[in-house]
């Protein structure tokens, strides 16, 4: 990791509403049809959920929901998806809740997945299945001992599903590819309320729409991986190194300088925040660290209910003075709003083995982007989401002309949600068009990154 410091471092027919009594409507509708081991959970005094309830990341524009259903069976999700379906409840799926996402306009239920947290390692024919709200902290060990490893993602937290049909961006994407290409198979309860299996041989038209718009087809239970020989021996060399903030522009030079050069086994995670201290130690460390210790839940990162505002871009090549003026406004925000404590994040992993494959080989577009630029909106003081948030869209369409994209490109597993769906999608678009149309043409499954069934 690199850092610098300021611092851098590397809708019921009857449409559900907020109140008492429709919320108890729900649970007549619903627990009739559930096994015995699911649960129904209301909200609590001020809108609060037990610990039972899987809580976001983030609670900025976060879903209200006006109940969450916990189901224990496959079967139980099935039924829930034609309740709803029958009575217009609106629902989305939770699995590792590790999102920021823009729901501020959703009113429904929650299904959570939380009974769906499983992995099981078949090492003789390296495959990994795992349950629906399995997080990646869930198969370090399980990987490591066994001499295996698959391009997670740098953060313990987020969920495995959920990442992978996102696409799945990984450190070791560049020897690997993405997470989303190591996924062999799936099963789902569609819109109609079936149980199927999707992959390359079963259902290849929504297996290929999974990988990368996957959460506008269904509710998956389960994920079967290939996983690989660890690589060098599942050990991994880290740096750690911290740079004043008046030597940026010096990094962003070196960092562009590897824009086609970067080897396939080299990673780069550079964080720009503010220590808000004074005459801090800038310190170095480099070790080797086996795999299933190198992404510690570190910055918040895995911390639920925070307030944060993310926009997110991906670019195609980065532009070092485009990045030095993004900086300098981070540092005027920093010192303007101290209830400010957001971060400029980018993922410079490499892409060799993603761009092997067409853009069309997976819903995932953007195949040929280089690194991920996150403007992370960390606040301490609500007061000033408005600043922030029009802050961070300013910016994020400033760094869009310098991208490499004619327009903003960016990874659905950090989507704002509240762009344009060629943003998401590029040109598969117009065939996820066509599997939305025949999976689900009543857009249940439309809450989230939605395919437009129109157009």
């Amino acid at each position: 990791m690199i850092a610098f410091a300021r611092v851098l471092h590397v809708g019921l027919s009857l449409l559900v509403s907020c109140s008492v009594a429709q919320s108890t409507n729900l649970t007549a509708v619903f627990r009739s049809i559930l096994s015995p081991g699911a649960q129904i959970i209301l909200p609590g005094p001020n809108g609060t959920w037990s610990s039972q309830v899987q809580t976001r990341w983030s609670d900025y524009r976060a879903p209200q929901y006006q109940a969450v259903i916990k189901p224990a069976t496959e079967a139980d999700i099935q039924r829930i998806v034609n309740v709803a379906r029958t009575h217009g409840v609106s629902f989305l799926t939770t699995g590792g809740g590790h999102s920021t996402a823009d729901f501020s306009a959703f009113a429904g239920i929650s299904i959570d997945l939380g009974n769906f947290k499983s992995a099981t390692l078949d090492a003789t024919n390296s495959l990994l299945t795992v349950g629906g709200a399995t997080e990646f902290v869930d198969i370090y060990n399980l990987l490591y001992d066994a001499g295996k490893e698959l391009p997670v993602g740098s953060c313990a937290c987020p969920g495995i599903v959920g990442s992978s049909i996102a696409a799945g961006l990984s450190p070791l994407m560049g020897e690997r590819g993405l997470l989303t290409d190591a996924l062999t198979s799936v099963r789902l309860v569609t819109a109609d309320g079936r149980l199927v299996t999707a992959s390359r041989t079963r259902n290849p038209d929504l297996f290929w729409a999974l990988r990368g718009a996957g959460n506008n087809f269904g509710v998956i239970t389960s994920a079967t991986f290939k996983v690989y020989n660890a690589t060098n021996d599942g050990q991994a060399m880290t740096a750690s190194m911290v740079f004043p903030a008046a030597t940026n522009g010096s990094f962003w030079n070196a960092l562009h300088a590897l824009d086609k050069t970067m080897p396939s086994r080299l990673s780069i995670t550079a964080l720009g925040f503010y220590f808000r201290e004074f005459n801090l130690a800038l310190p170095t460390t480099i070790a080797m660290t086996p795999q299933k210790d190198l992404y510690p839940p570190i910055q918040g990162s895995c911390d639920p209910n925070q307030h944060i505002n993310l926009y997110s871009l991906a670019v195609a090549k980065l532009d070092p003075a485009a990045l030095q003026a993004a900086y300098g406004d981070m540092v005027n925000m920093w010192q303007s709003y101290p209830g400010y404590q957001g971060r400029m994040l980018i993922q410079r992993f490499p892409n060799d083995a993603v761009a092997k494959a067409p853009w069309y080989e997976t819903a995932y577009p953007w195949r040929d982007a280089i690194a991920q630029i996150s403007i992370e909106g960390f606040m301490t003081d609500t007061s000033i989401y408005p600043v922030v948030d029009s802050f961070e869209t300013s910016l994020r369409a400033r760094l869009v002309k310098t991208s490499g994209y004619p327009r903003l490109a960016t990874y659905a597993g950090y989507a704002k949600g509240t762009e344009d769906p060629s943003a998401w999608y590029g040109p598969n678009l117009p065939r996820l068009v066509a599997v939305k149309r025949q999976w689900d043409p009543q857009g249940l499954f439309s809450h989230s990154k939605p395919i437009p069934t129109w157009s």
